[in-house]
C-alpha cells in the first residue's frame, strides 16, 4: 500500500525548515540539499513543492510576515495588555528573534524585487489595520472607524525601531529597556501599558 503524504503538511515542514536555516545562516547559505537533509527527504521532494530557490525564499518571507501577525493577533485575542501584545513580535523570545533575522535577511529584496515589494505592502497594510484596530478596541474614549490611524503608524514605527536597534545592538537593548521604551511610546499616544 502506498504511503499517504499530507502535501500541505510536507510543504509547511519544508518552509519551516527553510525559515530556520535563513534565520540561522542567511539567504545565501540556503540550499535544497540542506533542507532535504534537515527534513529527512530527498532534494526531488523539496523541488516538488518549490520550483526553485527563489520561490522557496519568497515563501519564507511570507511565512515571517504571517507568523508575526498571527502571534500579535493571538496575544490580542487572549486579552493581553497592549504592551504585552506588542512585545510578542519584538525580539524578546527565540521565535521573534528568528523572525527579525529573517526580515533583515530579506530587506535587500523587499525594496528591489516587485514580488517582495508587493508582499511588503500587503503585510504593512495588514499590520497598520491590526494596530489601529487594537488601539480602537482598547481606547478609553469612544473613537470612530478612521480614528487612531496616525497613532497606529507611530506605534508601528516605534516597535520596528526598537526591534531593529535591539537586533543590531543587543547589549544596549535589554528586555527591560525595550519594554520601558515601548511603554513610554504607548503613554505618549494616550494608552497606559496595561490597556
Amino acid at each position: 500500500m502506498p504511503i499517504i503524504v499530507d502535501k500541505q503538511e510536507r510543504r509547511s515542514l519544508v518552509l519551516s525548515v527553510a525559515f530556520d536555516l535563513v534565520a540561522d545562516r542567511g539567504i545565501d547559505a540556503l540550499t535544497f540539499r540542506e533542507i532535504a537533509a534537515a527534513t529527512g527527504c530527498s532534494t526531488s521532494i523539496v523541488s516538488h513543492y518549490f520550483r526553485n530557490k527563489n520561490e522557496l525564499l519568497f515563501g519564507v518571507y511570507q511565512l515571517a510576515n504571517d507568523r508575526a501577525r498571527e502571534r500579535l493577533e493571538a496575544a490580542f485575542a487572549a486579552g493581553l495588555p497592549l504592551l504585552d501584545c506588542l512585545t510578542e513580535i519584538m525580539p524578546l523570545n527565540a521565535q521573534a528573534r528568528a523572525n527579525w533575522r529573517v526580515w533583515i535577511a530579506f530587506w535587500g529584496r523587499a525594496h528591489l524585487e516587485p514580488e517582495y515589494l508587493e508582499e511588503r505592502r500587503r503585510a504593512a497594510e495588514q499590520s497598520l489595520e491590526l494596530y489601529r484596530m487594537m488601539l480602537v478596541r482598547r481606547s478609553a474614549c469612544p473613537v470612530g472607524d478612521g480614528d487612531l490611524l496616525f497613532e497606529a503608524r507611530r506605534l508601528i514605527a516605534s516597535v520596528a525601531g526598537i526591534s531593529l536597534e535591539a537586533c543590531f545592538a543587543p547589549d544596549d537593548w535589554s528586555a527591560e529597556c525595550m519594554t520601558q521604551v515601548l511603554a513610554a511610546q504607548l503613554a505618549d499616544i494616550g494608552f497606559a501599558s496595561d490597556a
